[in-house]
C-alpha cells in the first residue's frame, strides 16, 4: 500500500452521517472489508506455506529440484505476507491516524519494506528457476546430469538470494527520515521524496513481475508443447510400468508448474499495470477513497497468489495429496500413541495408589490380631 501522510475518512467518521458521504462511505466499507480479508489471507496464507514446506521436506518429494524451489517459494511467501498486507489490516483497523506500521519507528520502516521488496522478488525468481529448470532438462537432456543435479540447487537458491539482497540493501541505509516534530517518514529521503514511489518501485515491477512473466511464459509455453508432442508419440506405444509411473510423475510436475506460474502472472499482473501506467493519473482525476479502495484491492489480489499455493500443489499434484495424507495419518497415529500411553499411566498410577490404601488399611488389623495373641 503506498502510504499517504494524510488522513483517509473512515467508517466510524460518516456513519453519523450518511446521507452526506454516500460513495465515501461505500468506498470506506470495501476498504474496511479488504482489509479483513488481509489478515484472514495472512492466517490462512501462512498455514498453508508452513503445511507446503513440512509436506515437501518429506523424503518422498524433497529428492526432487522443483522441489527444493518450491519449499523457497513457499518461506518467500510467509515472510512477504506480513509487509504491505499487514499494512493494510493496521492501517484501517487498528492505527486511529490511519498511518502506516512502517511509521512507527525507522527500523520499522527499513525492515519492513526491504523484507517485503526482497520477499517478493525472490518468491517470483525462485519460482522463474523452476520453470527454467524445468525447460533446460527438456531442451538439454544432459542438463540433469551436468548443472541440474539436486546438490547444486542450494548453490542457485543462494545465488537468487544474495542478488535479491544486494539489490535492495540500499533500503535499509536511506530509506526513511525523521522531520524535526519526531514524526517518520517512510518510503523516501530528505532530498528525495520520490526515493521508493516511483522509482524504486518501476524497478521492483520489472524486477518482481515483467522479467520473471517473460521468462515463465516462454519456458511454459516450451513445457507445453513439449509435453502435448511427447503424449501423442507415445498414444501408440505401449510402454512398461516404471516408465508409465516416471511418466505420471513428471506430467503431474508440469501440471503443477504451470497451474502455479499462470495464477502467479495472472493475480499480480493487475496490480503491475495499475501501478506503472495509472497510478499518477487516478491520483490526480479520482478522490482518495477510491484511489485507496482500488490500491488495497489489487494488493489483496497480488498476495492472494502468495497465499493459496498450498491449495494449488493440492488440487493439481497427486503425489501432493498423498504426501499431506501420509503426514496427517502419522500425526494422528502419533497422537493416538501419545492418548494410550498417558490412559495406561494413569490406569498404572490409580492401581499403586488404590493398592497404598488397601495396605494400609489392612495395617491396622493385623496389629489388632498380634495384640489378641
Amino acid at each position: 500500500m503506498v502510504p499517504d501522510s494524510q488522513t483517509l475518512v473512515s467508517i466510524g467518521n460518516i456513519t453519523s452521517n450518511r446521507s452526506s458521504y454516500p460513495e465515501t462511505f461505500r468506498y470506506a466499507l470495501v476498504i474496511h472489508y479488504l482489509s479483513i480479508y488481509a489478515l484472514i489471507l495472512i492466517i490462512v496464507g501462512t498455514v498453508g506455506n508452513l503445511l507446503t514446506i513440512i509436506v515437501l521436506f518429506r523424503r518422498n518429494l524433497r529428492r526432487f529440484v522443483t522441489v527444493r524451489y518450491l519449499i523457497a517459494v513457499s518461506i518467500c511467501d510467509i515472510i512477504s505476507l506480513y509487509g504491505w498486507n499487514l499494512n493494510s489490516f493496521y492501517k484501517f483497523n487498528i492505527s486511529r491516524s490511519h498511518g502506516n506500521i512502517e511509521d512507527i519507528s525507522l527500523i520499522h520502516c527499513r525492515l519492513i519494506s526491504f523484507m517485503t521488496f526482497a520477499a517478493l522478488q525472490l518468491s517470483s525468481w525462485c519460482l522463474t528457476a523452476v520453470s527454467f529448470d524445468r525447460a533446460l532438462s527438456l531442451l538439454w537432456l544432459q542438463w540433469k546430469q551436468s548443472f541440474g543435479r539436486l546438490r547444486y540447487t542450494k548453490y542457485y537458491i543462494m545465488f537468487l538470494a544474495s542478488i535479491c539482497v544486494a539489490l535492495n540493501s540500499h533500503i535499509l541505509f536511506l530509506n526513511g527520515y525523521h522531520r524535526p516534530s519526531g514524526t517518520i517518514v517512510c518510503y523516501a529521503t530528505r532530498s528525495n521524496s520520490n526515493y521508493i514511489y516511483p522509482q524504486w518501485e518501476r524497478v521492483h515491477l520489472v524486477l518482481y513481475n515483467l522479467c520473471p512473466f517473460a521468462i515463465m511464459c516462454i519456458c511454459n509455453t516450451y513445457i507445453i508443447f513439449v509435453t502435448v508432442r511427447s503424449s501423442r508419440a507415445q498414444a501408440g506405444a505401449e510402454p512398461n510400468q516404471n516408465y508409465r509411473k516416471n511418466l505420471e510423475k513428471y506430467r503431474q510436475f508440469t501440471a503443477l508448474l504451470i497451474i502455479v506460474t499462470f495464477a502467479f502472472v495472472i493475480l499480480t499482473l493487475p496490480a503491475c499495470i495499475y501501478f506503472v501506467f495509472f497510478r499518477n493519473a487516478f491520483a490526480v482525476t479520482t478522490p482518495r477513497s477510491y484511489r485507496f479502495m482500488i490500491q488495497i484491492l489489487l494488493n489483496s489480489i497480488q498476495f492472494t497468489s502468495h497465499g493459496i499455493n498450498f491449495f494449488l500443489y493440492c488440487f493439481s499434484a497427486s503425489s501432493f495429496r498423498h504426501e499431506l495424507y501420509g503426514m496427517l495419518r502419522e500425526v494422528l497415529y502419533n497422537c493416538h500413541c501419545i492418548r494410550c500411553r498417558f490412559l495406561n499411566t494413569t490406569r498404572k498410577n490409580y492401581r499403586i495408589r488404590r493398592y497404598d490404601k488397601n495396605d494400609k488399611n489392612a495395617l491396622p488389623l493385623e496389629h489388632q490380631r498380634m495384640n489378641h495373641a
